[in-house]
């Protein structure tokens, strides 16, 4: 059965400047350990990637109907990757443990923006 659906989309840009503003502040905010050890290292593709990751984010909170902060953080919703490429999803707060959800997740991008969308599915 399906809990839900959340879509996000993300200027590339508008993550480039925060970025440039803010710097490991910014990193430390949002993302997982885990997920700015996975960080590509180039300019260009590190922007994509973590644009993509915040889209993710926002739509897995979305699907969960919650939104960021209400009951779920940015660093409690850890988008990772399988050894083919595909993310998947960690949730890493009590009550919202993986267990009886399965989240399917795509994200997407183009030289100017970021998508994702997630779709929960209650087992």
């Amino acid at each position: 059965m399906i809990y839900g659906i959340g879509i996000d989309l993300v200027e590339i840009e508008r993550i480039k400047k925060i970025v440039a503003r803010k710097g490991d502040s910014f990193l430390q905010k949002i993302f997982s350990e885990q997920e700015i050890a996975l960080c590509p290292i180039a300019d260009d593709k590190k922007i994509e990637y973590l644009a993509g990751r915040f889209a993710a984010k926002e739509a897995v909170a979305k699907a969960f109907g919650t939104g960021i902060g209400r009951d779920l953080g940015w660093r409690e919703i850890v988008i990772l990757k399988n050894e083919r490429g595909k993310p998947y999803v960690i949730l890493a707060k009590p009550g919202y443990e993986n267990e009886g959800f399965r989240i399917h997740l795509s994200i997407s991008h183009t030289n100017s923006l970021a998508v994702a969308k997630a779709i929960i599915e209650q087992i």
